[in-house]
Order: C-alpha cells, then sequence, then structure tokens
C-alpha cells in the first residue's frame, strides 16, 4: 500500500482495490444467498452487507485521510484503539460480556500496540489528524461487531462480498469527483493491486467472514492487535527494518495478550470444578 500510493490517489486505489476484490469473491457467493429462486432480493443479507460495508469504508476512508495530518505511529497506535474499543461496544451494545481475561488482554496488547509503533516517542498532541484516525478506529470495532452479528445470520460468503463490494461503490464517489486522481502505470503499481485486492481484501475479508462466529468480536479484535507484528516482520524481510528494544518489547506484549485472552477463559473453566470438590 505505501509503495502504491507512489503512483495513485488514495481513494482511487480504494475503489480498484476493494472493485477487484468484490469480482473475485462474487465467483464465490451462492448466488441463492442474494436472492431466492423468484429473484426477488433477499434484503435482510442485503441490508446487513450494506452497514458493515458502510462501516468498513467509514474506517478506511477517516484513516486514509488522517494520516495526512498525523505521523504514521501516531495513526497506528490511535487506529490500535479498536482492541480496546471492541469489549466496550459489545458490553454497550449488551451483545456478550466480554470476560475480565478479554479486558486484560486488550489493554496489554494495547500497550504494546504503543511501544511497537514507536508511538512512545511521538510528540503531544490531539489534532484533525488523531480525531479522524479516532474515528476510524470506532469504526473498525462497529465493523467487527457487525460481521459477527450478520454472519451468524446469513450466508458468510454473502456478507463478505457485499460488504467489499459497498466500499467500492462509495470509494469511487470521492475518487470521480473530489480528489485529485493520480495515476501512473507502473509494474509496482500493478503488483500492489493484486496482493491487496486478491491476499490482503478478497482473501482476509472471505476468511473474516467465514471464521469470525467462531469466536467472539474481542478475541478477534486482540488477534487483529498482531497485524503490527507481522507488518514488522514483513518490512525486516522486504526492507531490512531493525525492531527497536521497544519494538520488541511491544510485539511480545501484544502475543502476551492474545495469550491471556485465548487461555483465560480455559484456566478459569478448569478451576471451577476444582473448587466445586
Amino acid at each position: 500500500m505505501k509503495r502504491a500510493l507512489d503512483d495513485i490517489s488514495p481513494m482511487l486505489l480504494t475503489t480498484l482495490r476493494f472493485g477487484s476484490a468484490s469480482l473475485l469473491l462474487y465467483l464465490v457467493t451462492p448466488k441463492g444467498s442474494l436472492a431466492d429462486a423468484s429473484g426477488a432480493p433477499r434484503w435482510p443479507a442485503l441490508q446487513g452487507g450494506a452497514l458493515t460495508g458502510l462501516l468498513l469504508f467509514a474506517g478506511f476512508a477517516c484513516q486514509t485521510i488522517g494520516i495526512q495530518y498525523t505521523t504514521p505511529a501516531r495513526s497506528a497506535f490511535i487506529t490500535g484503539l479498536y482492541v480496546i474499543f471492541t469489549p466496550l461496544l459489545s458490553m454497550g451494545l449488551g451483545m456478550r460480556r466480554p470476560s475480565v481475561t478479554s479486558f486484560a488482554g486488550a489493554a496489554l496488547a494495547l500497550v504494546g500496540l504503543y511501544l511497537l509503533t514507536g508511538a512512545a516517542s511521538g510528540g503531544v498532541g490531539f489534532g484533525y489528524g488523531e480525531t479522524l484516525t479516532l474515528f476510524a478506529a470506532v469504526a473498525f470495532s462497529a465493523h467487527l461487531l457487525a460481521v459477527d452479528h450478520y454472519t451468524r445470520r446469513h450466508d458468510k460468503r454473502a456478507i463478505a462480498f457485499l460488504q467489499v463490494a459497498v466500499v467500492a461503490v462509495l470509494a469511487m464517489a470521492p475518487a470521480l469527483f473530489v480528489e485529485q486522481r493520480r495515476f501512473v502505470p507502473t509494474t509496482s503499481l500493478f503488483a500492489a493491486l493484486a496482493v491487496t485486492s486478491l491476499l490482503a481484501t478478497a482473501l482476509a475479508f472471505f476468511v473474516l467472514n467465514t471464521v469470525q462466529s467462531w469466536t467472539t468480536p474481542t478475541r478477534a479484535a486482540i488477534l487483529f492487535a498482531a497485524e503490527p507484528v507481522f507488518a514488522a516482520i514483513t518490512s525486516w524481510a522486504v526492507e531490512g527494518e531493525l525492531l527497536t528494544g521497544l519494538a520488541m518489547i511491544g510485539a511480545l506484549l501484544i502475543l502476551a495478550g492474545m495469550l491471556t485472552a485465548e487461555l483465560g477463559p480455559a484456566v478459569r473453566a478448569r478451576r471451577q470444578p476444582e473448587a466445586a470438590l
């Protein structure tokens, strides 16, 4: 994505990325999940796809615009707040009551993100860019909860296709009428489009929608917090960037948060029968 933005404007990139991914997802989406035998649209599924797509677009749009007015480290840290917002929103909406270990794991992951992204050495202040990025974090949290809700009620592949297609449609308007379009057809650009469309969007959202119903939104958010760890590994492998001491501690804290959230309930469940005895 970083390399692609040298050759293409952000909203145009979003349109092409999600548009290509939606075509790929459409090929694996059962047509009966979008319309019944008579051809009438399945409106509940369409509404679910529209809402998840709207939340996803809001997150990407706020993050993309906001990062122009803040530093990448601060953007990454503030976006990472969705790890905390997800259990809070879940509790506020009455969907599930997160466990104490989920909150503890989220807190560890949040501190880990703070160190890993280098935000600990950044400046202070909360301006326009930070505010937009905060909205992005809230939108991504709401998106996780919406995906969890609708994939339990409708075909998971249909929800994956619909939300990605909605993002492409919503990004098209600003790409055509608002931003100053930039498109330089280079090999690196087409490679980036192929990777982001196929792997980072089509495959990622297909897997997300397929398996998230097997876990909770809070645990999913904590697992997503491992993204900077993989980003750091990729950056080292491709760019030769090495983690600092604080960044390494942050990566370990994220892994500790994941283990706390995943293993805590199992440990507590084993202790309850022992207490009963």
